[in-house]
């Protein structure tokens, strides 16, 4: 059933101190800016985060470290700040910070300058170089939440790539499409045949479009397995991993075939950035469509066009078999999805279907955690004993009649 305004708001607003903003920020390890983008003593880059503005930064050591955009001093914006000798030096007053957030230099105060930098406050953030990603924990406290050491997180760089761009909508349009296996075989048959060939066994979501769904919780979320009968009576079983707040563990399109992780991170209230994360857990990545990716900030590509032109979408290609007339990338047609919906989707007035059990689940998943948070405790998927991320594994494929799909995925 559709959810109501309350629910709806709880779920998507994140700034301004909105529940669900104030409890992934405390509970959850964000995502910040891909490690490429951070040079030692190079530029600084604006992150925004949760409606919020900060830095990220690599130190002269290779360090990284997070900060409030604004200095503490004046607030004139660190991203225009000196990069030198291990820390983020205001080209306003010369006030110097290092990867901790601690202020080291305020040379334009007399007196004993030691004393009166440890006394100036500020906020002091958590940040961890990862799996091609700089990561930041901005809750308060001493001891940060487990860290998400998701399949991708200890690979070898040759075996991975990470791209991500921002889109203008809200972060949960991006988090249900990661979960609905259903649009897959029609919103991207086109671009899974192009990127993947006609023989992939992907290209046997086509042929199938109603998967039955079948779900097992687990203690960072869920796992499914969405089953499709084939005509000879075998089932084509693809078997795909939730993990909070916001991780969709995609299977690999064939055994031992490169897989994707799909993540979306608030920006704020009607903006998201949507992470892409591709590896092979067996073998090098090679050149892929993500890993050629010309610009790791801004890619897969937005739409081309505004609402007014149908977001640039080519018709022409459509009369010559393509499905969506978007043919930059597989993220750019879920791109336009979300634009359509546009930047707050209302679940009050949808109408759902069998097919929506995984973006049921995630919803009642996160409503819980936040519901939790607001009731003053710790969520209990954010803090289970059992909570173990390497134990995340999608797999599929092909199964004889009557196979139970759990075969595959405890062999994997």
């Amino acid at each position: 059933m559709p959810l109501t305004k309350e629910e709806n708001d709880l779920l998507t607003r994140v700034a301004d101190g909105a529940p669900m903003g104030e409890m992934i920020r405390q509970h959850y390890w964000l995502p910040a800016v891909p490690s490429c983008k951070l040079e030692a003593d190079g530029a600084p880059v604006r992150v925004r985060l949760l409606g919020r503005n900060y830095v990220a930064f690599r130190a002269t050591d290779g360090s990284v470290g997070v900060l409030d955009e604004q200095c503490p001093h004046r607030k004139a914006s660190l991203a225009l700040a000196r990069n030198e000798d291990g820390g983020l030096r205001c080209i306003y007053h010369g006030w110097k910070l290092n990867v901790k957030g601690e202020v080291v230099e305020a040379p334009n105060h007399t007196g004993n300058q030691e004393q009166f930098c440890k006394h100036v406050r500020v906020n002091r953030y958590t940040a961890a170089d990862r799996g091609g990603i700089v990561w930041v924990w901005l809750g308060q406290g001493d001891t940060p939440p487990k860290f998400p050491e998701l399949p991708f997180v200890d690979l070898p760089q040759s075996q991975r790539s990470v791209t991500s761009v921002e889109v203008p909508t809200n972060w949960l349009q991006g988090v249900e499409a990661s979960m609905d296996s259903s649009h897959v075989g029609v919103l991207h048959e086109s671009t899974t045949q192009l990127t993947a060939g006609g023989g992939n066994q992907r290209m046997l979501m086509t042929k199938s479009l109603a998967p039955r769904l079948e779900f097992e919780e687990r203690p960072y979320g869920y796992r499914y397995a969405a089953i499709r009968p084939l005509a000879d009576s075998s089932i084509y079983v693809r078997i795909n991993n939730f993990v909070m707040p916001w991780y969709g563990i995609i299977c690999p399109p064939d055994e031992k075939g490169p897989t994707t992780v799909f993540f979306s991170t608030p920006v704020d209230d009607v903006t998201h950035r949507a992470w892409f994360v591709h590896f092979n857990q067996h073998r090098d990545l090679g050149m892929t469509v993500m890993s050629a990716s010309p610009d790791v900030w801004n890619f897969p590509p937005l739409p081309p066009g505004e609402a007014k032109d149908n977001w640039g979408q080519n018709r022409d290609l459509m009369k010559r078999g393509h499905q969506t007339g978007f043919p930059q990338h597989l993220g750019t047609e879920d791109f336009a999805m979300f634009l359509s919906q546009g930047p707050v989707y209302d679940r009050t007035d949808e109408q759902l279907c069998s097919a929506d059990g995984a973006v049921i689940r995630l919803r009642q998943l996160l409503l819980k955690a936040v519901r939790e948070f607001q009731e003053g405790k710790a969520p209990t998927i954010a803090s289970s004993p059992e909570l173990d991320y390497t134990e995340v594994r999608s797999v599929g494929g092909v199964l004889p009649p009557g196979s139970d799909w759990r075969s595959i995925a405890e062999a994997a």
